[in-house]
Formats: C-alpha cells, structure tokens, sequence
C-alpha cells in the first residue's frame, strides 16, 4: 500500500491526472447546485470545505476506533486525538460560517487503517489536498472581499499544515520537505476537475486509482462521539478564536455570507 499511495508520486504523477480527466466530482459533493452561480462563490469554499472536514474529522475518528488494526504508540494516539479536535474544531467554524457538509458517509481503501504506514501515507495525501484547498480559499475570499475569511482560512490552512509534517515524520517522511505550501488549487472549485479520483474513495466505493475500497462506508460520527473520543487526554487546552470573530459574529457573519453569495447569483 505505500508503494501504490505514495505521496509524492501520486501527487506528481500520471495516474493523478488520468484519473482527474475520467471521473467526474459532481456526485461527489452534489456541486451541480452548489456551483450553479459559478466557480468559487461563498457556498462553493464553505460547503466543499466543510464536507472535506467532514471527511477529516471521520478519519481521525476512525483511526482511534478500538476495532483498528494499526498499532499506535501512546504519542502517535495522543497526536490522533489533537488532530481529530482540531478538524471538529475547523468544521465548527465553517459551519458558523454558513458552510454545509453534503455528504455523511465515507469509503475508505481497503486497508487504511491495518498498519500505521498505510494510514500515514494515505493521511499524507489527504493533508496535502486540505492544505491546497484552504490556501485557495483564501485566495478567493480575498477576491470576494471577504479578507476576514480569508484570514480564518490561513489559519486553518497552517493547522492542516501542521497534520502533514507529522503524519509524514510517523510515515518515516522527511517532515519539513516544503519551503512553501504546495498550491495543489488556484481555486476550490478546480477541486471539481481535479480530484475526481476522490469520487470512488469517498462515496461509491468502487475499485478505482486507490484500490479496493472497504465494503461498508463510515459515517460521520457526530461531535458528541468525537468529544467523548477525545477525551482528556487531548493537547489542545484552549481553541483560539476565528480571525473573523474579532470583526463580527459569527451571527454577522453569517449575514455577510450570505449577502454576499446573493450578490454573486444575480450576476
């Protein structure tokens, strides 16, 4: 499984591309509506975003589960459960945002989670994806004059950041390979056209660039399961608040989104 999911390669690589051209990710997100108004208004980056906290949080989640075969130190477990609170955390703040996650329930390839590599290598390539996504986020909230936003998104973007250095260093990874964070988007919705590989990975679970995905999908399990999941144990003592909180509530702000999206429709 390291061999098939290296990061780099995968990244890098024609299958990345091959499968990119031939499966779509319209059904993926439901983005037909979504992106209705066009590329990158406010409900595309808060729903794609929040769909894929979604999927960050399930994963996590997944991975602290009793019935998961990888054998984790006490530190690696300790590091599952700061990740897991944060991406709950992340969610939190793009649904107070007015985000959505579209979808609940998640495939897995077969075998993610029988050997800390193969959950290292495949959490690489996910991280990497996240970290593309926010710093494109951030992009085009700052098109759409909303600079707070884009601010909360930096924020997130250097958490996700932080995830990849150190499922890479668990993955036996050089942790800090990136002067820059690689920018995977130019904007969220070229997530339509470029990962449609993920299609078969989170919602069909047909055999595609990943493998054999698992049988039966994973739901999302709820922030009440994850708080229980976390437990005391967790790192995070105190979450800092959002960027956009210190100019409105999340209330306004939500206000705002939504003005803001008005406006982008009626263009």
């Amino acid at each position: 499984m390291s061999n098939h999911l290296s990061r780099r390669n995968f990244l890098t690589g024609s299958a990345f591309f091959a499968a990119a051209s031939t499966v779509g990710l319209g059904g993926l997100f439901d983005l037909s509506k979504v992106l209705a108004a066009g590329p990158d208004d406010m409900p595309t980056i808060l729903n794609v975003s929040a769909t894929g906290e979604a999927f960050s949080v399930t994963h996590y989640y997944r991975a602290l589960d009793k019935s998961t075969k990888a054998n984790f130190t006490p530190g690696q477990i300790a590091y599952l459960k700061a990740a897991l609170e944060a991406e709950q955390a992340h969610l939190d703040v793009l649904i107070a945002n007015g985000g959505k996650p579209l979808i609940a329930k998640f495939f897995f390839p077969a075998g993610s989670f029988d050997t800390v590599e193969a959950f290292a290598t495949l959490t690489a390539i996910w991280e990497t994806i996240s970290v593309g996504v926010y710093v494109a986020a951030t992009h085009s909230f700052a098109e759409l004059g909303q600079p707070e936003l884009a601010a909360m998104a930096t924020q997130i973007a250097v958490v996700e950041g932080q995830h990849l250095a150190l499922v890479n260093e668990i993955a036996g990874v050089f942790p800090n390979d990136l002067p820059l964070a690689a920018p995977v988007y130019y904007a969220v919705s070229d997530v339509v056209g470029s990962l449609g590989f993920l299609t078969q990975w989170m919602v069909d679970g047909s055999v595609g660039p990943l493998g054999a995905m698992e049988k039966t999908a994973v739901s999302s399990p709820g922030k009440d399961a994850v708080v229980q999941a976390i437990g005391k144990s967790a790192l995070l003592a105190k979450l800092p608040a959002p960027f956009n909180t210190a100019i409105a509530p999340f209330a306004k702000q939500s206000v705002a989104a939504a003005a803001t999206m008005a406006a982008t429709v009626a263009k």
